[in-house]
Order: C-alpha cells, then sequence, then structure tokens
C-alpha cells in the first residue's frame, strides 16, 4: 500500500487534526451485529475528496498498525471537514480493515456504524381551525360510522311550580368526504308540553351534496323534510340547488353563505290546500373560537316564497368537556311572514344542550 507524506499547508492541517485528535477522546463503539459491514477498497473519485491532510494523518495511523488510533484519527478528521466526512470515514474503515487480517484479529468486531440519535422532537399541537367541530374522537365501536363525522346532540327543559314545562329535543348531524364530494345529513325531533298539555312537535330532516371547487367555493344540491303540528302546515318538502362560498377561513374565524332557487310544497293543514311555489333559499354559518374548548356558532337560514318567507336563527354556545362531550346553550327564534290563519309568526325556544361528537 502507498503511504503518501505531506509537507507545508498540509502541516498545519495536520498540526490542528493532531490537536483535535489530543482534545477529543476516541468516539465510544459499541458494536451491532446486524451492521457489521465489508468495506470495498476507495476509488480514485472517494480517495480525491479526502483532503490531503486528513488522508496524510490517516496513512500516518495505519502504519502503526493501531485500529483503534486509526478510529480516533477518522473521528477527528471527519469533525475538522465535515463537508468530506463521509468520504473520510469509508477510507479510515478500509484501513483498519488492512490492519486487522495483518494483525490476526477478528475483522467481525471492527466495523461498527456509530450513529448519534437526535432527539424525537414533540409532535406539534393541533390547532383547532374556526370550522371544525369542537369534537372529534373515533366513535365506539358499536357506533363505528366508518368515515363518517358529526355529532348528536339530546337537549331538554324542565319547570315546575306556577308553571309546568317540559321539553326534549334530539339533533343529528353527519358529513362523509368523498373526494370532491361531500354527503351531508341531519335530522331532528322536538317535542314539549306545558300544563300537561302537547305544544310542540316538530320532526324532519335534509341530505345535501357539496361538491368542492376549491378550499372556499362549492355548488350543491339540497332537500329536505319538515313537519311541524303547530305551524298550520301539514308538512313542507323542499328541493333545490345553488352555490357557496366560505368567505372567512382560519384558525379563530368562519364565515360561510350558500344558497340558490328550488321549490317548495307545503299543504295547510286546515283548508288541505296545496302551497306549490318557486322557493328561493339561502344560508350563513358563523362559527368563532372564543378560546381552546369554547365556541359560539350562529347559524341562520331563510326559505322565500310568494306567499310566504321562514327565517330560522340559532345561537349556540357550547363548552367541551372532554375530546367527546360537550355541553351548551342554544335559542333557536323562527319567524313566518303571513303564517296559516290562527297560528302566531314567531316561535322562541332556549335549551340546554348536551352533545357527543364522533
Amino acid at each position: 500500500m502507498r503511504i503518501s507524506k505531506f509537507s507545508g499547508p498540509a502541516c498545519a492541517a495536520a498540526a490542528l487534526l493532531s490537536t483535535a485528535v489530543a482534545e477529543e477522546p476516541a468516539p465510544v463503539l459499541h458494536i451491532d451485529e446486524a451492521s457489521v459491514v465489508a468495506p470495498q477498497p476507495p476509488t480514485a473519485a472517494e480517495l480525491d475528496d479526502v483532503p490531503e491532510a486528513a488522508r496524510a494523518m490517516l496513512e500516518a495511523a495505519a502504519r502503526t498498525e493501531d485500529a483503534a488510533q486509526v478510529a480516533a484519527v477518522s473521528h477527528a478528521a471527519a469533525t475538522v471537514f465535515p463537508d468530506h466526512a463521509a468520504t473520510i470515514e469509508a477510507y479510515g474503515d478500509y484501513l483498519r480493515a488492512v490492519i486487522f487480517p495483518a494483525t490476526g484479529r477478528d475483522i467481525e468486531t471492527l466495523f461498527v456504524r456509530h450513529t448519534i440519535e437526535e432527539p424525537t422532537p414533540p409532535p406539534a399541537p393541533e390547532i383547532r381551525t374556526a370550522d371544525q367541530d369542537l369534537k372529534g374522537a373515533p366513535a365506539p365501536k358499536f357506533l363505528d360510522l366508518g368515515d363518517w363525522t358529526g355529532n348528536a346532540t339530546a337537549s331538554g327543559l324542565v319547570s315546575s311550580g306556577n308553571s309546568e314545562n317540559a321539553a326534549a329535543g334530539l339533533l343529528v348531524e353527519a358529513h362523509l368526504p368523498d373526494g370532491d364530494f361531500t354527503h351531508n345529513m341531519r335530522a331532528y325531533f322536538d317535542y314539549g308540553r306545558s300544563q300537561g298539555v302537547k305544544n310542540q312537535q316538530r320532526w324532519g330532516g335534509s341530505y345535501k351534496l357539496d361538491y368542492v371547487f376549491d378550499e372556499r367555493t362549492f355548488a350543491y344540491a339540497r332537500i329536505s323534510y319538515d313537519e311541524d303540528e303547530f305551524s298550520g302546515f301539514d308538512y313542507r318538502l323542499f328541493g333545490g340547488f345553488g352555490v357557496g362560498h366560505k368567505l372567512i377561513l382560519n384558525e379563530a374565524v368562519a364565515l360561510k353563505v350558500e344558497g340558490g332557487p328550488g321549490y317548495q310544497y307545503a299543504p295547510i293543514d286546515v283548508t288541505r290546500e296545496v302551497d306549490s311555489q318557486f322557493a328561493f333559499y339561502a344560508s350563513g354559518e358563523f362559527d368563532w373560537v372564543i378560546r381552546d374548548g369554547l365556541k359560539f356558532e350562529q347559524d341562520m337560514n331563510a326559505t322565500w316564497t310568494e306567499p310566504t318567507t321562514t327565517i330560522i336563527s340559532t345561537s349556540t354556545l357550547t363548552a367541551a368537556f372532554t375530546d367527546t362531550l360537550s355541553t351548551g346553550l342554544s335559542y333557536i327564534y323562527r319567524y313566518e311572514t303571513s303564517p296559516p290563519e290562527g297560528r302566531f309568526d314567531t316561535d322562541r325556544t332556549l335549551r340546554i344542550n348536551l352533545t357527543y361528537g364522533f
């Protein structure tokens, strides 16, 4: 094997390497049988990449036939010339491979890669954005709905004394992303009694299919059915389509609006007259994350027809208990511009809610 000599500027680099070797202890090598490798002779290109001073020091150490010294010089040279660390260490491995057969020692215990393990950084905290539900935990096995997400809300109110009132409600909302489409389903049931007499019973549901154009804009098709025993209408069936846009979308606040034409079919209870009209539907949703676990929501929708317009406003304040349970208050305001004869134009409902997110 040819051993090169050095002088001039190389001497200064060699002195620097000698100082590094003296000041920095040799690395402690831990044998991992799975990592034992047999180094190959360096190519001409690899030798050219080894700085002259580092190469001279390695070859000088190799002449001592002490593999530990070669390892120390290789480690120090890689520290001084970090841009050439890979080729320096590879050349050092090769020189040690030459030494071990000459001294009769077991080469299997020599070639060990020493890797400094960087500490694993802690996971970044998940930031909840305003357009996300407060809840988002996996459902228990008996409620596993696959990729569906959403929430189920039970509400109730009981009073006694000079007046006796009781009310209960259930609302289920679910969403299923499917490529550029999102399936949205909603179902509700409300029931109330006052002084022992039923004074509220309404139920219904809706299905809305969204097609996403980009992060903020979408088109939709929607169908809904609502039945309210005390509204004066037997039921209301609506179908329509339209477009929507997210006007504001950030970590704390989200604002979405949508609207489009449709058709409404609504038989009237008393006269059985069929009110079948061209309609226009519009809605807006405002979400504000006040702080982590506390959220305010304001939803409003309106359905316009020539005889009457129905407006529904829902204000909700929700506080999280756990990753899946939350509680809150909601205030629902319903207004009918031209209700059937003998009916009030306004309904107001205050509820205490318990919500389970899935």
